[in-house]
């Protein structure tokens, strides 16, 4: 993996901890976090070869599946609040944010371990 993925991965976990941050601090309005992902438009890419591909199949597939439990922890926590905030009232920040959060985090483990 290059440098250029590693960068695209550790931005991805650094946008989901703020947004989960800013989520339990603003509610709904802590989604304009999430116009941070735009300032990944500048790291370049790069043409995957044929194990790189493999391996970010791979980390879509943990990625799913840590969304999946994510969804049904909100779910189940719905009824708390955090700030005068409803968690289930935000579902979908937090879904998103842990989405990103979960992918930037595997993505990162997955390449270290070459």
């Amino acid at each position: 993996m290059n440098k250029y993925s590693k960068m695209r991965f550790f931005s991805e976990a650094i946008i989901g901890i703020l947004a989960i941050i800013a989520a339990l601090l603003f509610g709904e309005r802590g989604m304009a976090v999430f116009s941070l992902y735009a300032l990944t438009l500048f790291i370049p890419r790069h043409k995957p070869d044929e194990r790189e591909v493999q391996l970010y199949n791979k980390i879509g597939n943990i990625t799913a599946g840590a969304a999946l439990v994510a969804c049904v922890a909100i779910y189940h926590f719905s009824d708390f609040t955090v700030n005068h905030l409803p968690l289930g009232k935000n579902w979908l920040t937090f879904v998103v944010a842990f989405f990103m959060l979960s992918h930037g985090i595997s993505g990162l483990i997955v390449f270290s371990k070459k």
